[in-house]
């Protein structure tokens, strides 16, 4: 019987049938032949294809888990013998046993076995998120014919759901699962794995020899009071082998004869998350933890336990499907003994990929500590009051992310379930780490939004020249003061002279791109600001192994629907410098800047290199050229110009900086941009962004450094440093 001709039976025959006898000008399918002789008494309800549509409906409402629906066509006598609440147990007990996806059913035959009973056979196709597909073959559907309801019901029984279960049989779902899998980074180097150890403690209550030395020793190596020690044991039945909690491998191995002495305690050897350099790679690996209880059931569906370790936060979330690999499974059929009866499906496990990071750990290293050191030489000063800084390393030609230092850091493995460190010191760390007015746990590169100061400069050129509002030739005489709106001097008292844009980058002008803001929005106040957002900025960066923040920049819209007072060419003036309405990440900046250096192409930034399982590459990263600027290339050439002058030419504003790295100017050559974002209630946020080589640009660095002051003075000497370490493996 065809579904269409079925649910006609369902929306128009069927129901009718259920409810009254059919209207006596109403036309009944013919029934199919059968073997068996009907008298000529027997009632019009009485034929195969109700009994077929009724089977099909039961089968129709269990493929879309309505079992409310199930239950009314089930008969009387089933309904006394099972209520609704049983009914819905059996099924949803044995749903989550299977991890049931979804069921598909097949008919096979309709038999007739007496003038009441029928019996439909069928398959059922059962996806299961743990073992995937299998089909039950050969099932019975057993319908009764009720003459009080006119009409065919199901005779169920848990059978109904696997034969067995009719005898009192149960599914039960053994699960195992692969050993979470390690972090390296570019090179191979192990950054996390599960080589930390943790015992768990089983104690029989009435097996312990003597309880009170039991409990003063459990006391003593849990460092915790008896009476809890006591409230857990009592929470057990005393017969039954009780979970009383974990100890860390040291303190096993002190109190191990003890326990067995005292307690007659039984042990479990747990591997436990380890991060070889626990602040290194605190903000981009991330921890692990235990599922959300949001989580459990779909955790639990894929065959983990709800205190399995899953990824948390950074890598070890975003790559975790990789790191935990795939549990196995086989849900088989048992009796009341747990003696199997019946294997229904069963899948082995995957073991977990190892994921390998494109970050080089010797350069990290040597970002944070040259960070960490500017903080230390102006510990007297804004290095007692700053809260922190970033720096990042991108390969230009391949969006490779090569190091990221977000600084302050912390130690990652406080933050795990079994802390190697012990639970106590754990507690403290995390405490800390949570109450750090600093926020320490803020990823600064990804998360961090600042105003972007003088670097902004460069993207206003780029929105003046490539729109056709400047040319190549287009000079600003800087006289030191603007006069447009409110009077606004530029940082060098006298001015600069008379600039083109290419100069203006050079001098870090504010006069010239004051001038550069007010022009574009003279003609358009979303000019400039279209193409600060095909430059990406206050948008998505494209990053997919870590959360960041978009930034912002604003526009007349935002202002209107934020601010009282309308938008203005003043706001169009602030912008174009940096300041205003505008906050960006340092990995947006580093894009841009990427961008600049490679005359228009963006790279997807990217954390993982590589997944491998047994050694064999199960993901590789490709570069990913997410776009192409559409901005005339001769304008990167002009801007150029002025960008690799900022580190050589006298006026240069990081000049007198890179002069002290003379093998790296000779060799390489750095160009870049010095930023300067104010702040209005304390020193200014210092940047610099520069690539090398100056003329075959390989690595991008943008170094911020959170109210320190100018960015020459700061933030450009961590990025010449950090340059000198990648081409010649040593601090300058």
């Amino acid at each position: 019987m065809n579904r269409i001709l079925y649910l006609w039976l369902v929306l128009a025959g069927l129901i009718v049938v259920a409810c009254a006898p059919p209207d006596s000008g109403t036309a009944e399918p013919t029934p199919a032949p059968t073997s068996t002789a009907e008298p000529s008494a027997t009632p019009v309800y009485n034929n195969l294809s109700d009994a077929e549509a009724t089977a099909l409906t039961f089968l129709d409402f269990w493929e879309r888990g309505d079992y409310e629906f199930m239950y009314n066509f089930i008969s009387p006598s089933s309904q006394q013998a099972f209520s609704y609440d049983s009914f819905l147990a059996a099924y949803t007990l044995s749903n989550r046993e299977i991890r049931l996806e979804g069921v598909t059913t097949a008919p096979r035959a309709l038999t007739r076995q007496s003038s009441r009973i029928v019996t439909l056979t069928y398959d059922a196709t059962f996806d299961s998120a743990l073992v995937g597909q299998f089909t039950d073959n050969d099932r019975q559907l057993q319908l009764v014919l009720d003459h009080e309801l006119q009409g065919w019901r199901v005779a169920w029984s848990p059978g109904n759901i696997f034969t067995e279960m009719g005898g009192g049989a149960r599914l039960r779902m053994d699960t195992v699962q692969p050993q979470r899998a390690a972090i390296y980074d570019r090179e191979g180097r192990i950054l996390a794995d599960m080589n930390g150890r943790i015992v768990t403690v089983f104690v029989i209550k009435n097996e312990i020899p003597d309880e009170t030395a039991c409990l003063n020793t459990l006391a003593q190596a849990f460092n915790q009071p008896t009476d809890e020690i006591q409230a857990r044991l009592d929470r057990n039945d005393p017969n039954w082998l009780a979970d009383l909690g974990w100890i860390e491998a040291d303190s096993f191995r002190t109190y191990e004869a003890d326990l067995v002495r005292d307690c007659d305690a039984q042990f479990e050897g747990r591997a436990t998350r380890r991060y070889i350099h626990g602040e290194l790679y605190a903000h981009i690996i991330g921890n692990v933890g235990y599922p959300e209880p949001a989580q459990v059931p779909r955790y639990e569906a894929l065959g983990f336990r709800q205190d399995s370790i899953i990824g948390v936060s950074g890598i070890e979330a975003t790559w975790d499907s990789y790191l935990r690999g795939r549990a196995g499974g086989r849900l088989t059929l048992v009796n009341l003994n747990g003696d199997i009866l019946r294997v229904l499906a069963e899948r082995g496990t995957e073991p977990a990929h190892s994921v390998h990071l494109t970050i080089d750990t010797d350069l990290q290293r040597y970002a944070l500590q040259r960070m960490t050191e500017e903080f230390a030489t102006y510990a007297g000063g804004w290095g007692s009051t700053s809260k922190g800084g970033a720096v990042i390393i991108l390969d230009v030609n391949s969006g490779e992310v090569l190091a990221m230092v977000s600084y302050p850091s912390f130690n990652a493995n406080a933050f795990t379930p079994f802390p190697v460190m012990g639970i106590q010191e754990a507690e403290r760390i995390v405490r800390a780490a949570e109450n750090d007015s600093r926020e320490v746990l803020l990823n600064r590169v990804t998360q961090g939004t600042y105003p972007a100061g003088s670097t902004m400069k460069t993207f206003s050129a780029i929105a003046a020249l490539d729109s056709g509002v400047y040319d190549f030739g287009t000079r600003y005489a800087s006289t030191g003061i603007w006069n447009r709106d409110i009077p606004r001097r530029d940082w060098l008292a006298g001015g600069h002279g008379n600039l083109n844009l290419t100069e203006a980058l050079t001098h870090s002008c504010n006069t010239c791109f004051y001038e550069v803001g007010y022009q574009m929005d003279n003609i358009d106040p979303y000019l400039m600001l279209s193409y600060f957002e095909m430059m990406g900025f206050g948008d998505d960066v494209g990053l997919r192994d870590l959360p960041s923040a978009t930034g912002f920049v604003g526009s007349p819209d935002t202002k209107d629907r934020h601010h009282p007072e309308p938008w203005s060419f003043s706001d169009s003036v602030n912008i174009a410098i940096g300041q205003g309405m505008v906050e960006v990440t340092p990995l947006q900046m580093a894009m841009g800047y990427m961008m600049i250096a490679n005359h228009g192409r963006y790279y997807r930034p990217q954390l993982v290199r590589q997944a491998s399982l047994l050694g064999e590459s199960s993901y590789q990263m490709q570069p990913d050229l997410m776009e192409v600027i559409p901005v005339r290339p001769e304008i990167f050439d002009y801007l150029h110009i002025g960008l690799c002058d900022v580190t050589t030419l006298r006026w240069g504003t990081a000049s007198h900086i890179f002069q002290w790295a003379p093998r790296l100017m000779e060799e390489y050559g750095v160009c870049g941009k010095t930023g300067t974002a104010e702040h209005p209630r304390r020193l200014p946020h210092a940047w610099f962004a520069g690539w090398a080589p100056a003329d075959e640009p390989e690595i991008l660095v943008v170094a911020l450094v959170e109210n320190s002051g100018d960015g020459s003075a700061y933030a450009a000497p961590i990025v010449r440093d950090v340059m000198h370490y990648y081409f010649y493996g040593e601090a300058p």
